[in-house]
């Protein structure tokens, strides 16, 4: 079992993440400050007035990408299963130990996960009865990164079936391969180890970020 300096780490790295979230809030306070000082100047339609609140924007944005990227990080020791069932009473731990042992192959032991818990889904408004919900995902979030590598490793064989197995995204990240997705010159998009990639219908493969837009990394790649 995990010994007192597994938890020890653990806690040094929550509250060296609550440290810079907290130094983000601030500098993003300070931003908005700006921006409601711009705000009152809006008689002043200046071209540099324009330019001072596109700087000022784009500062904003990359204090979001920080703060997202730190989140991402973060969660680098989490996958989330698709498609595994919890019955009521049942442990989520012991159907995704079960799961990686007898379908993945995984020399898997209890004491490789840390936690496994399912996800909240969002009211879709569909009205659908309590047993026509889909299935909940799983997040596990494992002790070792290595570990982690290896199970999101043998999700190949998962192709053709209900059950798939992906990396625990963040909001904006998930959001941000969505938007790729519907673009009309984007075959498919994927992560990996945090990293969000696009192919293009001519087989060009994209590295991608937040508040990109697709013809910038067009012209980037």
């Amino acid at each position: 079992m995990p010994n007192s300096r597994n938890f020890k780490e653990v806690n040094e790295r929550i509250v060296s993440v609550e440290k810079r979230m907290f130094e983000i809030d601030d500098r993003l306070d300070r931003t908005e400050k700006r921006l409601d000082d711009m705000e009152q100047r809006a008689g002043e339609t200046s071209e540099q007035l324009q330019k001072e609140i596109q700087s000022v924007r784009e500062e904003a944005r990359d204090f979001t990408r920080w703060a997202n990227d730190a989140e991402q990080h973060a969660r680098r020791k989490n996958l989330r299963f698709r498609g595994l069932s919890v019955k009521s009473g049942e442990s989520c731990k012991d159907i995704v130990l079960n799961f990686c042992r007898q379908t993945l192959h995984a020399p898997i032991t209890e004491e490789d996960i840390e936690v496994a818990h399912p996800l909240t889904i969002r009211d879709s408004g569909t009205g659908l009865p309590q047993s026509a919900e889909p299935i909940k995902p799983i997040i596990v979030r494992f002790y070792s990164y290595e570990v982690r590598s290896d199970i999101i490793s043998r999700r190949k064989t998962l192709k053709g079936t209900k059950q798939s197995i992906v990396e625990d995204l963040t909001g904006l990240n998930s959001a941000t391969l969505n938007r790729f997705r519907k673009h009309a010159l984007i075959e498919n998009c994927w992560s990996w180890n945090g990293r969000l990639f696009a192919s293009t219908k001519g087989h060009r493969t994209l590295l991608v970020k937040p508040f990109q837009a697709v013809q910038d990394c067009l012209e980037i790649s």
